[in-house]
């Protein structure tokens, strides 16, 4: 039987859909029109953070807390109770506004573009070349200044 010759189907449908609309127009009326207009014009980042949270895993406790716990065996981190961690000196200093944050050039040593050579052409640059040269063509200082936005610690991959 299809949904078209099923007529109680249909306006069961109907009034499914309407009530998702009057659900989904409901912000708009308990929300201020301010604050209403702040949340959808920062949807983007929520569907961004959400995109994130998904690729990391991050609602994969499991997942995160093996993160934590192998970057704490290796001094980044402090696990202070079970599951529980903190910045200690070394992820203090990935913080952005610390005074010494080497969080740019983490980012970037650790970006395709800087590790790349070291994956790809390692081999090939110790028999013939630099490594950096033959995969991107051009000396690291020169690549450096004709990409100084992406070596300034935007250079984050994005697969």
């Amino acid at each position: 039987m299809t949904l078209q010759k099923n007529a109680g189907a249909v306006r069961r449908f109907a009034k499914l859909a309407r009530f998702g609309a009057w659900l989904q127009n409901l912000p708009n009326k308990l929300v201020p029109a301010p604050f209403r207009l702040i949340q959808i014009g920062s949807a983007y980042w929520q569907s961004r953070a959400l995109y994130v949270a998904a690729r990391l895993d991050i609602a994969d406790a499991d997942a995160l807390y093996r993160l934590l716990r192998m970057l704490a065996a290796v001094g980044v981190f402090e696990e202070v109770s079970p599951r529980r961690f903190r910045n200690n000196k070394l992820s203090s200093c990935l913080c952005p506004d610390h005074p010494h944050s080497v969080r740019v050039m983490v980012l970037m040593h650790n970006s395709p573009e800087m590790s790349r050579p070291w994956f790809e052409q390692l081999e090939q640059g110790v028999r013939s070349g630099v490594p950096f040269e033959l995969a991107h063509g051009q000396a690291f200082y020169d690549y450096m200044d004709s990409h100084s936005q992406r070596t300034a610690g935007h250079c984050v991959a994005e697969t």
